[in-house]
């Protein structure tokens, strides 16, 4: 496998590489803390190991730098593994250096399921979670026979080193839980745009002015409304298409929707959908204006889009399209007005097109 970010998901690499750039400014205060209160209080065996420690976060850092990033990992891991070790033998239980073990068992589970294309824990990682497990209890046995070797500072000391290392265990365990969170919370809402978001116009598809039509209809049982069904189709879409190629006619499409929705961020009433091929389905809250106006409102962008260039690479064309219409009246159904709309549309298309019928 390679060794880099490039199996983790886009939106979660960002969080994935703050994350470990603050979890190296931690280490590196920590190893120089360290170093030096070992010094002071004359605790030989974790000086010296604080030492190579500081020589072993050294080459991982570089092997981040390259994107070994398994190599990082597990030169981190070990480091912090063997550090754990011997601070809970020399120093006792009081200072709370067992708590790394929360952030391992974090760390391996996350990494794991992060760094795998399967997006699964593997065995191998199972078990190096029960061997944590089973190393906590280890610890706590060997403490109770053999409290500390080494004293350092007050009585004070060992209180903030046990706050401070607690912090440091679940900060790891929050971190990940925080970047899961938020993985699922992306995969859920792109999902969703999947599932309502026509991908070539970037408009909402059918299934989603379906849900919309029929939540409004349900609400139009009990109010008044006054609003409008368009069918909106391109003209000569196929000839367009047998002419110049797909491509021209996505091209096409594209323009068309940009057109569409520009008139939607203008008037939050006026809801478009590509309906299916060429034909879009618009949605209109109309509020008081009369049939006249509206009818008049879909010719002015009628003749937006008839005045519009389409530019695809050396190719340079303009396209009209033909509107049908329908008024929602009191006990109309959603399949009523999309057929009538559809009726007027056939009705525009076969009187020359490029117009629009209400």
């Amino acid at each position: 496998m390679k060794d880099s970010y490039s199996f983790m998901p886009p939106n979660v690499r960002k969080y994935v590489a703050a994350g470990v750039r603050l979890i190296n400014v931690i280490l590196l205060l920590c190893h120089i803390g360290y170093t030096v209160l070992f010094l002071v209080y004359d605790a030989n065996v974790l000086f010296c190991y604080s030492v190579v420690g500081f020589c072993l976060f050294v080459f991982s850092y570089v092997m981040l730098k390259k994107r070994k990033i398994w190599i990082y990992v597990v030169s981190n891991f070990i480091e912090l593994f063997v550090f754990m070790i011997l601070a809970v033998i020399y120093l006792g239980w009081e200072y709370g250096f067992q708590q790394y073990c929360i952030s391992f068992v974090a760390s391996l589970i996350f990494t794991d399921f992060y760094m795998s294309r399967q997006r699964k824990i593997s065995r191998f990682t199972i078990l190096l979670v029960f061997f944590n497990v089973s190393l906590y209890m280890a610890l706590r046995i060997w403490t109770y026979q053999y409290p500390y070797v080494y004293v350092i500072g007050n009585e004070l000391f060992p209180k903030c080193f046990f706050l401070f290392n607690s912090l440091i265990g679940f900060w790891f365990l929050i971190m990940y839980l925080c970047i899961y969170s938020s993985t699922v919370h992306r995969l859920e809402n792109t999902l969703t745009e999947m599932a309502n978001i026509d991908p070539l116009t970037g408009v909402a598809n059918r299934r989603k002015m379906k849900e919309m039509l029929e939540t409004v209809m349900k609400e139009y049982e009990t109010q008044r409304y006054e609003t409008v069904i368009a069918m909106v189709d391109v003209d000569f879409f196929k000839k367009v298409n047998d002419t110049y190629g797909h491509d021209v006619g996505d091209e096409v499409l594209k323009m068309l929707a940009k057109i569409l929705r520009e008139r939607h961020e203008k008037d939050e009433g006026f809801h478009v959908s590509r309906w299916g091929g060429e034909e879009f389905l618009i949605f209109y809250e109309r509020h008081k204006r009369s049939k006249e106006e509206v009818v008049q409102e879909f010719d002015c962008l009628r003749q937006q889009i008839q005045d519009t260039v389409v530019l695809y690479n050396d190719i340079e064309m303009k396209i009209t399209v033909t509107i049908g219409l329908a008024f929602y009246e009191k006990g109309d159904t959603i399949q009523k007005l999309i057929k009538e709309a559809d009726n007027n549309l056939y009705i525009g298309k076969e009187s020359g097109r490029n117009r629009v019928v209400s």
